[in-house]
Order: C-alpha cells, then structure tokens, then sequence
C-alpha cells in the first residue's frame, strides 16, 4: 500500500514539475557570464562590484572567468546576485518532458525483461509474434511507469 501511495506522488510530482517546467522561460547565459553581463549592464565596475560583494577585484575577476568556464560555485553566484540586488534561480531544465523520459524507461525495462524471455522461448519455437509481443511490452510497460519501482533508473 505505501508503494503505491508513493507511486501516485512521484506521478503527481511528474505533471506538477512538467507543468511548470513547460512554462520556465530560462534564457541562455551571455558569452561573457551573467555577473559580467549584469555588472556592466548596470554601470558597475569591477572594483565597486568586488567592495559589495567583500571581494578583492582580481578574486572578482576571477570569479567571472570561473563563471564563463563552468567552474563557479553556486554560492559565489548567489553572492554576486545579492551584491547587484538580484535573486539567484537555479533550475534543472529537461530537455523533454518529465512524463516522457518515465514512459521510455519504462518502456526500455519492459523491452528488456520481456526480449530475454521472448528470446529464450524463440529456441524453444514458442515465441510470440511481433503484434504480440508489442503489446505485452506497451502493457508491462505502463504498469512500470505507474508503479515506479525502485529499480526504475537501474541501468
């Protein structure tokens, strides 16, 4: 029973995300970093920005470098962001939708485990036709992607 109630959130917490990730209009980060950008786009100069932010200027200039090749810290932009009054939003955008990527590795598993037995039963000369065994694949396939076992993700 707790299985399921717990497979019921995790689906509810699926659309839940999908509906608001759909709408997320995040844009893609300027060449130069969003500190810089931000920075410039204010009039501040590197000195003034170091001082809010209780930097030294070449740390600041550092840290636009480590933004620019990914190697920034959550926390060193989450400072900057207060130190030019703005707020730091970090978001995990998938690439399509939650729903989806759970219905394909569900799909997957089903086609795994049922090709193994459908694949030992072909030696056999028993082995489902095609139709068939799509649709035994599609129905395992759905009962995985609401049930959501543990093993889900299990590569």
């Amino acid at each position: 029973m707790a299985n399921s109630k717990q497979s019921r959130i995790a689906r509810q917490r699926t659309r839940q995300l999908d509906e608001v990730l759909r709408s997320a209009q995040v844009p893609l980060r300027p060449n130069s970093g969003w500190i810089s950008a931000l920075r410039k786009s204010l009039g501040m100069g590197t000195t003034q920005l170091a001082t809010r932010m209780g930097i030294t200027r070449p740390s600041l200039n550092q840290l636009e470098t480590n933004e620019v090749s990914d190697k920034i810290t959550l926390a060193s932009l989450r400072n900057a962001a207060g130190a030019m009054d703005c707020d730091l939003h970090y978001v995990l955008v998938p690439r399509q939708s939650l729903e989806k990527m759970v219905a394909d590795q569900a799909k997957q598993r089903a086609l795994k485990k049922l090709g193994r037995i459908n694949q030992s039963q072909a030696l056999e000369a028993s082995a489902m036709e095609t139709e068939s065994f799509n649709k035994v694949v599609m129905d395992l396939a759905k009962e995985i992607e609401i049930n959501r076992p543990a093993d889900l993700w299990n590569e």
